[in-house]
């Protein structure tokens, strides 16, 4: 338009000259005077043509171009290139041919595969290699983009987490994507808004986000050598690992090394794995590291199949080992607490720590891991190399007529069961643990015909209570049902009762069985809780028949569960416990590892449970409770166990000598049909240990706040403390009590308060057991034969009953101190109780408990029974030289029956209308032929 304009203009110029031009010529004619006439001006005319227009402005934005890139150059570049100068120059530098060989063509190497639905996310790549020679080779291969993928970058937004099933994950809270650097910032406001449509989001994502991850560390020997020195099969093997894992590789880096040997690292999405070889040695070390939710223990067998390749055979025949394969998972990073379930299963100590994360097992293999609906079970082989050789167990397996082959069961892998990742059992301590557990209190009961278990899923329990020929009924009460089929499954050698004459092949299966797939908790309080007696009973009749053992086989008290939370702390299950047992009922648990001799009172810290559990039964009336340790239950510490009892003299059997506990196994336990015997762990022996508490029990226990009586070192043992007296410093003469006292004892030197009275012989005093005086009693009863007539007059007239092991035992001092006279009216100086209670001041109808030892729990009684029974006396106060020694013979009162007789006995003799009876005996008058009539009176 421009253009035409100026041509228009012209035109009119134009026209108007040439109309000046003719009326000047006119003008000259007219005058015709040959004057000269002057010419008009030339017209102009200016055209610009489309091509000028168009290299015009293609000239500015080339200028406009040049200025910019110049800028660029050296307002940003120059900068960045003289930071980076030193780095350029040292000995790292870029491998431009990064996808060849030194000097050799591409490998054939495979690209990284990404999952169906994924797409590569954007990152930046940078590489440097080290120059030098020991690489034969380095090569790197990155993923690449489709074109799909490439084009739809932008059009949504892309969510980048920790993906639950591929195992993805960002470096952070937030999501956040990286660019390549030569990409504009035009997606910076789309980055915004993903950004701001992801902050609702950060809440629910965040346990996905936690920096922490999964390790697993992988060792292979015996594997093929020119596989570990293939860098082509090695990347492959890499890329369909990452692959089978449903993991996203984004690029890797392989060298192969002078003379052997390869390294790749490749680079996840989730973090990186990364391996070593050794191709002469056949090894191969390998990690993989991911921070993403997924399980990486399912990868074990993926990199075991694609990476432990077997040698070819060296000639032929040979028998070509398997590759030996050691591993480790560990988690990395840090976690939230978890709820119970699998994180807790794979971050405990037991699971966690010892199995996965110990890589130098010979064989870690797992069995099965099952999710029930109320706990997860993990079950493992194990060989460890402290304990067995791999190569025994493979020689075990062959018939070379070797030692190894003729006892394989010596040899074979330990198989471990866990639930929620704590160690349950061992095939190595399956008997230390079950028999120990089962057959102490199963012997405390003179004929248990109704036992109850609670828990037990693995059936090792059950199986033990079966081998007890008195037992007509076992419940066992179980609320996994899963948990006893996988048992049957996986762990049949557990709950195997196929050798034990009369009963089943699976003990579940023994008609005396009762499993009851129930909540133990309500399963009793519905049958034996507080007002059932008073409502209809709704359950079959034999279900309210009292057990005369229960045995809690449940979770451990330091478990930290609701489930045993309610197990060890709900006083009304306990109540219903208790209410459920015989009059002679016993319960047994365990508590889990035995506490060390540095731990604090079980009330502090996570034996708690423990301390709550024993304060609950106390409380409710159990008379004689105990703990015991048995350190062969494989669990690495001793463990623990507690029994209870309902009634106070049934402790007599847990007493017995080891005669007698061998004696109880010949007649009850039952026979087999190997003729092996159906005890492994188990005998009399075993249970003389069990007896006396371990010396760390009892420092815990006086650790309590306050202390408890006895725990002062004065009392629970022959203190240096307390100076003795020894027996050569007193003399027997005729007492000064009375005429009918007889002998007395007194001291030839000054005594102390506080000092022991004849303490180093007091130890060999004669004690007569409960059972062994039961037995004397019973053939003088039954047969009127003069010696043992003897023997019990002699028991009566110099000994004294003792409670202590439960019935009735008798002690008889060995030294002149049996001829110790008691004090009237309260003038007793030397004793081993102190109380105010005399003769004369106590009621006979009454009966004083102080007098009699019956303190449920007392580990230090527990500990120092001999000491008890036999330590002496100690001075109740300075004792004069030539002062008669004086006890209050009410402290010998060994029951409730005898007070009355007892109190009334010595009555009589302070008031002179009786004799001791030392002179009752001395003067030959016997006592049998009366107590025998009062026998028999009773007995009719």
């Amino acid at each position: 338009k421009y253009t035409d304009r100026l041509i228009h203009k012209g035109n009119r110029n134009m026209a108007l000259k040439s109309s000046l031009k003719q009326s000047s010529t006119k003008g000259s004619s007219s005058n015709g005077e040959g004057s000269v006439t002057q010419a008009p001006c030339k017209p102009y005319q200016v055209s610009v043509s489309f091509r000028f227009i168009f290299l015009t402005l293609l000239s500015s934005a080339l200028l406009s171009f040049t200025v910019g890139r110049a800028v660029r150059v050296l307002l940003l570049e120059g900068p960045r290139g003289a930071l980076l100068w030193p780095h350029l120059e040292s000995s790292m530098r870029n491998r431009p041919d990064y996808h060849l060989g030194a000097g050799k063509s591409r490998r054939d190497l495979p690209l990284p595969q990404m999952m169906d639905g994924k797409e590569v996310p954007r990152t930046v790549y940078t590489s440097k290699n080290f120059d030098t020679a020991a690489a034969a080779t380095s090569s790197s291969v990155l993923v690449e983009k489709s074109r799909t993928a490439v084009d739809s970058e932008g059009e949504a937004d892309e969510e980048v987490t920790c993906d639950t099933d591929g195992g993805s994950c960002s470096r952070g809270k937030d999501p956040v994507e990286v660019e390549d650097d030569d990409e504009d910032d035009d997606d910076d406001e789309e980055d915004d808004d993903y950004d701001d449509d992801e902050d609702d989001d950060d809440d629910d994502d965040e346990e996905e986000h936690l920096p922490a991850g999964q390790h697993l560390l992988v060792d292979m020997k015996d594997v093929d050598g020119t596989f570990l020195n293939s860098e082509e099969l090695l990347a492959q093997a890499m890329v369909d690992v990452v692959a089978d894992s449903r993991l996203t590789l984004l690029s890797y880096h392989c060298h192969t090394l002078v003379p052997t040997g390869v390294s790749c690292v490749g680079v996840l999405l989730e973090s990186h794995i990364s391996f070593h070889t050794w191709p002469t040695e056949g090894v191969i070390t390998l990690d993989l590291f991911t921070c993403g939710a997924a399980p990486l223990l399912p990868v074990l067998p993926v990199i075991e199949r694609l990476f432990a390749i077997p040698r070819p055979p060296l000639f032929e025949g040979e028998e070509v080992p398997k590759p030996g394969v050691g591993w480790s998972h560990v988690l990395r990073g840090f976690r939230d607490d978890k709820a119970h379930g699998d994180t807790d299963a794979l971050s405990s100590d037991d699971l966690g720590v010892d199995v996965l994360g110990y890589l130098f097992y010979d064989l870690k293999e797992e069995v099965a891991s099952v999710q029930t609906p109320f706990q997860r079970i993990d079950i493992y082989n194990l060989i460890d190399s402290r304990s067995v050789n791999i190569t025994d167990y493979q020689r075990s397996l062959s018939n070379d007529g070797s030692y190894q082959a003729q006892h394989p069961d010596l040899f074979a892998p330990n198989k471990v069961v866990f639930l929620d990742g704590v160690k349950q059992s061992t095939s190595k301590g399956d008997a230390g643990y079950h028999e120990s557990l089962v057959h102490p209190c199963m012997f405390m009961h003179a004929d248990p015909k109704n036992v109850a278990i609670i828990g037990g899923g693995e059936g090792a329990t059950l199986r033990e209570v079966l081998k007890h020929d008195t037992v007509e009924k076992c419940t066992m009460v179980e609320i996994d049902e899963l948990m006893v089929t996988t048992s049957r499954k996986y762990l049949k050698e557990w709950s195997d009762c196929s050798d034990i004459v009369g009963s089943e092949e699976w003990c579940v299966d023994d008609p005396r069985a009762d499993v009851r797939y129930e909540d133990a908790v309500a399963w009793f309080i519905d049958r034996f809780g507080e007002g059932v007696d008073e409502k209809e009973k709704k359950f079959d009749e034999d279900d309210y028949r009292p057990f005369d053992v229960i045995i809690m086989d449940a979770l451990d008290p330091q478990v930290n569960i609701p489930f045993a939370e309610v197990l060890y702390k709900q006083p009304t299950f306990l109540q219903a416990v208790y209410d459920s047992l015989s009059e002679q009922g016993v319960i047994v648990m365990q508590l889990g590892d035995a506490p060390y001799i540095s731990d604090p009172h079980d009330t502090i810290g996570r034996h708690e449970n423990r301390a709550i559990i024993t304060s609950h039964l106390l409380r409710m009336g159990f008379q004689s409770v105990h703990v015991y340790e048995e350190k062969h239950s494989d669990f690495g510490d001793p463990w623990s166990y507690l029994v209870a009892m309902k009634d106070f003299t049934a402790r007599t059997n847990w007493y017995l000598n080891v005669a007698e506990i061998e004696v109880a196994i010949k007649d009850r336990i039952k026979h087999t049909y190997s003729g092996k015997s159906a005890l492994r762990f188990f005998d009399g022996a075993t249970m003389m240990t069990y007896q006396t508490p371990h010396k760390a029990q009892e420092v815990v226990y006086c650790r309590n706040k306050p202390m408890p009586a006895g725990c002062d070192e004065a009392t629970h043992g022959f203190s240096k403390s307390r100076p003795n007296v020894p027996i050569s410093s007193f003399e027997v003469k005729t007492s000064q009590v009375g005429d009918h006292a007889g002998r007395g004892v007194f001291a030839k030197v000054d005594i102390p308060k506080g000092a022991h009275i004849g303490a180093e012989q007091s130890a060999n005093s004669i004690n007569v057991a409960p059972t062994t005086y039961d037995i004397i009693q019973t053939l003088a009863e039954e047969h009127d034969l003069a010696d043992l007539d003897a023997v019990l007059e002699y028991l009566w007239g110099y000994g004294f009953d003792s409670n202590l092991y439960g019935e009735t035992s008798v002690v008889v001092d060995s030294t002149i101190l049996t001829f110790v006279n008691h004090g009237c009216n309260g003038t007793y100086n030397a004793a081993t109780v102190t109380s105010t209670v005399t003769e004369m001041t106590a009621g006979a109808e009454e009966f004083n408990e102080e007098f009699f030892i019956n303190d449920p729990y007392d580990l230090v009684v527990a500990r120092h029974l001999p000491h008890n029974q036999n330590s002496g006396d100690v001075a109740l106060r300075d004792i004069k030289a030539g002062e008669e020694i004086l006890n209050n013979y009410l402290d010998f009162t060994s029951s409730e029956k005898h007070w009355k007789a007892d109190v009334l006995d010595l009555r009589n003799q302070c008031l002179g209308k009786g004799v001791g009876s030392i002179t009752d005996y001395e003067s030959g008058k016997p006592r049998t032929e009366a107590w025998r009539k009062d026998e028999g009176e009773k007995q009719d």
